[in-house]
């Protein structure tokens, strides 16, 4: 019996979705990169590398803060020892 889909599930393509914004920073990334190595010397070649660079890493800074704030509290501890010396003995 073959178990393989043909078709994605609608989570499937729910998280291709929630995933789009990265994959298209990231294309955008990689078509600055070969704008910038047919001709290092292209001022707007490098202008756009840098702005892709930098909207690619904005939102990695803001899913990286969605997901801490979704993550459940850390709680530090920063003592520890016992509260008082005499405890120690």
């Amino acid at each position: 019996m073959n178990n393989t889909r043909d078709e994605p599930t609608g989570a499937d393509l729910a998280a291709i979705e929630a995933e789009w914004p990265q994959i298209a920073a990231e294309r955008d990334l990689v078509d600055a990169e070969c704008r910038l190595f047919a001709d290092p010397a292209d001022a707007l070649a490098k202008r756009a590398h840098r702005r892709a660079v930098n909207a690619l890493l904005h939102l990695m800074v803001q899913q990286r803060n969605h997901d801490a704030a979704q993550a459940a509290p850390v709680y530090l501890l920063t003592n520890f020892g016992p509260a008082d010396p005499a405890e120690a003995a």
